[in-house]
């Protein structure tokens, strides 16, 4: 089939490059004129590094990143560790995958490299979508440019401001989640004190808590939310005060010499919605952030777009006769889980946040020693999400 898809970010060209090796003709239309090294750090869990396997650029995006020991909870003042789930080796004998970590640009363009490869030329940049004309029958868009371009298929992976989701099922208006993030990239000697520890940390404390990780070898991910009430701006690359970061983690001592070295922090205000009760409508399909948008505190949102473009290409026809039971059969497969990892993430933003000492010591205990006594069934709790399920790379995916 002929299908276009709206947005060049992570989701947009993991569905790309999925459908192109089934053997689609791929086009997608993007308005930025370059892929920018825009964003910082992700994570990548077992769930997604199996589907990045699956396409053939597992063990380049591998390399790219960094493969954490662990993923460590601590006490934000104290640094006394809550909670360790093992990664790593352990990661990979159980979930099948490594986890990693990596610059966000590292991905994008290993994705993009994989995909001109795939389907040659299928990357327009600079192309802006106009308007679009969903039928039954196919969908046919104009760009900016004034070029009508039509196919069997749209697929609007261009995030949370989606124009396609706009066009299909009218404007919506996000709820602020009183949440706001401070981010920033710290260049770093491993040696150095101030160095955060290896491995991911998540330093929890009342009303906020951090995320600290290697993308590179000598670069830190720094992610640290606070509580705000007042901030209402939509958007991640909103300039911030270096000052004031220190100043709202003041007492975190195994964290200020990693926060003084931060010179230019941005701050990204965190909106949330609703899981949709539907992702298409005639010959336009919604994937990724464009229709589960997810807060970070579950570091998911990425793996679920990719997981989108992946079952996407198994589940689509290679004609377009079929087309419209085999969007519903992605939604009725898809929408619950990324709806679980939605509601997961929102829970996690409260927990990690807990200002009642005595509901913390009772949350966290019992989790730190289950954890000292049994790490495999720590690790069980995450089955559902990073492994499980009798389909292999499908496994959490169509499963």
């Amino acid at each position: 089939m002929r299908i276009l898809i709206a947005g060049a970010g992570i989701a947009g060209l993991a569905a790309a490059l999925a459908l192109a090796r089934k053997g689609h003709d791929v086009r997608i239309i993007e308005q930025a004129p370059a892929l920018e090294e825009v964003g910082a750090g992700l994570q990548l869990g077992p769930n997604a590094m199996r589907v990045l396997d699956a396409l053939g650029i597992g063990e380049a995006v591998a390399a790219a990143g960094q493969s954490p020991a662990a993923i460590t909870l601590r006490d934000g003042r104290s640094a006394r560790e809550i909670l360790k789930v093992p990664l790593g080796d352990a990661a990979r004998r159980r979930w099948g995958a490594a986890y990693v970590t990596l610059h966000r640009a590292d991905l994008v363009a290993i994705l993009a490299e994989a995909l001109e490869q795939a389907g040659p030329g299928a990357l327009n940049l600079g192309t802006e979508l106009a308007t679009i004309d969903n039928r039954a029958d196919g969908v046919a868009v104009t760009t900016a440019s004034g070029e009508t371009l039509t196919a069997n298929l749209l697929i609007g992976a261009d995030g949370v401001r989606s124009a396609v989701r706009a066009h299909l099922f009218g404007p919506e208006t996000p709820r602020f989640t009183g949440h706001v993030a401070w981010r920033a990239l710290v260049r770093i000697n491993p040696a150095d004190p101030a160095a955060p520890p290896p491995g991911v940390g998540a330093w929890l404390g009342p009303r906020r808590h951090a995320v600290t990780y290697r993308i590179r070898p000598n670069l830190v991910n720094l992610v640290a939310v606070t509580e705000q009430s007042d901030w209402r701006e939509e958007g991640w690359n909103l300039p911030g005060d270096a000052d004031r970061l220190c100043a709202d983690f003041a007492g975190w001592s195994a964290l200020a010499p990693l926060l003084a070295r931060v010179e230019r922090p941005l701050r990204w205000a965190l909106f949330d919605r609703k899981p949709m009760r539907a992702w298409h409508r005639n010959r336009a399909l919604l994937i990724g952030d464009a229709c589960h948008p997810m807060l970070p505190f579950l570091a998911q949102g990425a793996a679920m777009g990719i997981e989108d473009g992946y079952a996407l290409a198994e589940l689509l026809p290679l004609e377009g006769e079929a087309i419209e039971p085999a969007l519903s059969r992605f939604f009725a497969l898809r929408q619950p889980r990324t709806a679980r990892i939605q509601a997961m993430a929102r829970s996690n933003g409260v927990d990690f946040h807990e200002g009642n000492p005595l509901a913390t010591l009772a949350m966290r205990l019992p989790l730190g020693r289950a954890a000292s006594a049994r790490p495999d069934a720590v690790m069980a709790r995450w089955d559902w999400l990073y492994g499980g399920g009798p389909l292999s790379v499908h496994s959490g995916i169509l499963a």
